[in-house]
């Protein structure tokens, strides 16, 4: 599919006068192929002539991060786009004319069935139009032209043109040969004459694959479009009958749903869990101030009581009583059994079945950027990737790794086994020997890229989008019910009325991850205990020992590194060896060692969020590495003693001249 974005809003009118002007005969030119060279200069001049007054007409359109095209229809900022451009009606849109300019632009209607969608310029003014075709006019074997914005609008970059030919008209369909690629949908299909035709809709594998929505469907549902309507043909499952069948079953559920926002915005959904105002909710999207809405509609302040990074969950504590208890069912519902997920207002939100039994969501592979091998002095680097994680953090080739957050690393086994305990975001700490120096070096990991994987995410990315957290849970039940990544934290229900878990993730597309509510019962009580509280929490250990990694350079202790590693689950004590040090970096530098405390607690809340981990964390301690440089002379004396002396009198040039390793070149 092609992905379009197209905005709908509000406008009043009738359909236009020429909307049931009946069509004339189609034209065809010479019926076939041209036969001659006059026949094509006479094609390419029509061609020029529809490209130059089209293009002024042709729009870029921005949804959120979607973005698409479209076409303007009317002097007043009528828009004919394609419906999947648009999530709902009355959603905001920035329009990008062929000048450059951006405007103001709302929703309208969607006819999904069709993938048929009407969108408004708001800014006032008078645009450049094209008109529709009258009805019936398009035949097979016209030519035609297809516009639009590949790829999304590109800055300086007008629309662009393509040429082909009708190859089949169907009563929703018109295929032709006009290749078109994503960021097209919406953009116009034009016959000679500079009439719509079409909207750019979808494309197949083939070249001539290349799909549009008829003019006819427009003219058709004029009317529905412009009111800001939104429909599809038949009977979703989760239409308005089927769930209101389910408003019963879910009414005990649905009266301890909370809204949860921060700084004002809708972040997540929340479950009251206790009576005297315990809710459970998702912890990483908790970010500022947090309120809570109940149902009955009053903003109550909340507190973070206990966060488990493990689950993403957190329990919040407001000032309230006597609220709603939900009813838990402990046994994991079987798979195809139907589930609801109810809103405060005791609709259903969605509604699903269970996909699979109970499973682990593996965490995403963290990516270094390196290509490593095995030689006899241990894991060498070969290779880094240009503007790679290990690239910014100052790790060069021929680097030999020797630990990795304190843990010994001897061989290319053991640093892919350490590997897997850390994902994208994540901070890592490697121990390197760089000719006869000794370094630390801190990275922040990427995600791994591949073909595969964009594609993975762009399908994944379609419908209500994914979650910012969706991997590395210890168990989830899935389900199918679309839930929107602001919905998470609602509880997921069965026709006995039961809650059979608490939503944590929107995985994808197809998927939506909750925790089971027998895994519940334990954390929560874990939770509200205060042994759990945000503060203490260790979502990532080696960020934990940035500050002390920063003091000690300074103090030229190369030992301390690795006292670092050894509490790295434990976060309490290792307050206790920092309380100790800050006298030597009092010596130093002052205003380096004044941030370390500041930093430690904001890195202990933040987490769960890995964007928000890299820049404040590898900055302070790449500055700082220099000084680590020269103490790990000391260090590495006691190293060497254990190797052969012709080793240690090797020179740096002649590393890579090493024979070839016997094991195979890897990378992370």
């Amino acid at each position: 599919m092609l992905v379009v974005i197209f905005v709908l809003g509000r406008l009043s009118g009738t359909q236009p006068a020429w909307a049931d002007v009946a069509a004339p005969a189609a034209q065809v030119v010479d019926d076939d192929t041209p036969k001659d060279l006059a026949q094509l200069r006479a094609i390419e001049q029509k061609f020029k002539d529809v490209a130059a007054k089209a293009v002024k007409c042709v729009v870029g359109i921005q949804i959120g991060t979607s973005r698409g095209s479209g076409v303007i229809v009317s002097p007043d900022g009528l828009i004919l786009t394609a419906g999947h451009v648009a999530a709902r009606p009355g959603s905001r849109a920035t329009i990008t004319t062929s000048d450059g300019k951006s405007h103001k632009g709302m929703s309208l209607g969607i006819y999904s069935g069709a993938d048929a969608g009407m969108m408004k310029i708001t800014d006032k003014g008078e645009w450049p139009c094209v008109r529709p075709a009258p009805k019936g006019k398009t035949q097979v074997g016209d030519w035609c032209l297809a516009m639009g914005h590949p790829l999304g609008y590109m800055e300086g970059r007008p629309p662009v043109v393509r040429m082909g030919r009708v190859l089949d008209v169907e009563e929703r369909t018109v295929q032709t040969d006009c290749p078109l690629i994503v960021g097209d949908s919406g953009g116009p299909l034009l016959n000679l004459d500079g009439e719509v035709i079409g909207i750019n809709s979808r494309i197949s594998g083939a070249m001539s694959m290349n799909y549009h929505v008829p003019v006819e469907i427009f003219h058709t549902y004029w009317d529905r479009l412009k009111k800001g309507e939104a429909w599809v043909d038949g009977t979703l499952r989760d239409a308005g009958g089927v769930k209101d069948t389910f408003r019963k079953v879910i009414a005990q559920a649905a009266a301890c749903v909370v809204r949860v926002r921060c700084d004002k915005r809708d972040v997540a959904m929340g479950t009251i869990v206790g009576p005297d105002g315990w809710i459970l909710t998702k912890a990483s999207e908790l970010k500022g101030r947090v309120v809570v809405r109940l149902p009955d509609g009053r903003d109550l302040e909340a507190r973070k009581v206990g966060v488990n990074p493990r689950f993403d969950l957190a329990m919040l504590k407001i000032d309230a009583v006597d609220l709603p208890k939900i009813a838990w069912g402990l046994k994991d519902p079987a798979v195809g059994q139907w589930v609801a997920v109810p809103g405060p207002d005791g609709n259903p939100l969605a509604l699903g079945v269970i996909s699979v039994p109970r499973r682990t969501i593996p965490r995403a592979k963290g990516s270094l950027g390196i290509l490593f091998r095995q030689t006899d002095k241990g894991v060498t680097i070969s290779m880094i990737l240009p503007g790679s994680p290990a690239a910014r953090a100052g790790i060069m080739k021929d680097d030999l790794i020797t630990q990795l957050n304190g843990r010994p690393i001897k061989n290319q086994k053991e640093l892919v086994d350490a590997m897997k305990n850390f994902g994208p975001g994540m901070t890592i700490r490697l121990t390197l020997r760089r000719g006869e120096k000794s370094m630390d070096k801190t990275a922040t990991l990427g995600q791994i890229v591949t073909p595969a994987t964009r594609q993975r995410d762009a399908l994944n990315s379609t419908g209500v989008g994914m979650s910012g957290r969706h991997d590395d849970f210890p168990v989830v039940l899935q389900h199918d019910a679309t839930v929107r990544p602001a919905d998470c934290g609602s509880p997921v229900v069965t026709l006995d009325g039961r809650t059979v878990g608490i939503n944590v993730a929107r995985g994808g597309r197809t998927e939506t991850y909750c925790i089971p509510a027998n895994a519940l019962v334990v954390l929560m009580y874990e939770l509200m205990s205060g042994h759990l509280r945000p503060e203490e929490q260790a979502a990532n250990p080696a960020e934990e020992k940035k500050p002390e990694t920063e003091a000690k350079p300074e103090e030229q202790k190369k030992p301390d590194s690795k006292e670092e590693v050894k509490p790295e689950t434990k976060p309490i004590p290792q307050e206790k060896p920092k309380a100790e040090v800050k006298p030597a970096p009092k010596e130093g530098p002052k205003p380096e060692a004044k941030p370390a405390p500041k930093e430690e607690p904001k890195a202990q809340v933040v987490k769960p969020v890995p964007k928000e981990e890299p820049k404040p964390e590898i900055k302070p301690v790449l500055k700082k590495k220099p000084q680590r440089d020269v103490k790990p002379a000391p260090k590495e004396s006691p190293k060497t003693k254990d190797k052969p002396a012709p080793k240690q009198e090797a020179s740096p040039e002649q590393r890579p001249t090493l024979a070839p390793p016997q094991e195979p070149l890897l990378s992370y």
